[in-house]
């Protein structure tokens, strides 16, 4: 469920961006920063690498798409944090469960003693008598 609501709010959040900016007159400075970003974003989209994106900060430090691709990072490091954090609960999960199985298979050898010790009881007290 989280993730999809992620995955909503990057598209959004791009969306937003791209129409945002959509009637910005363009320099040829800014016309380079702005096919870089979307360059970066394609890339990120395909195979979620950030490489191209992270370039966009570094070169255009007062760029117009400066804050955009930053505002992308974020959320995608967001995002690999909240996967990382997932993992981890599954394997604390998988690890309870192990256990569960182990102690109810104990369980159920501790219940097969109890009613042979039953049985061993009631012989031994019907052989006394």
């Amino acid at each position: 469920m989280t993730t999809a609501i992620t995955r909503w709010s990057l598209w959004l959040f791009v969306c937003l961006s791209l129409i945002g900016c959509s009637g910005l007159p363009m320099s040829k400075p800014a016309a380079h920063e702005a096919e870089l970003f979307a360059q970066g974003l394609d890339q990120y989209l395909a195979n979620g690498d950030l490489t191209t994106l992270n370039l966009l900060p570094q070169q255009y430090p007062q760029g117009e798409w400066r804050n955009r691709a930053e505002g992308i990072i974020d959320m995608a490091e967001q995002k690999l944090q909240q996967h990382a954090k997932e993992r981890q609960e599954n394997q604390g999960l998988s690890k309870c469960l192990a256990e569960k199985n182990l102690l109810a298979q104990d369980n159920r050898i501790l219940e097969m003693t109890l009613e042979r010790l039953k049985q061993v009881l009631i012989e031994s007290e019907l052989r006394a008598n």
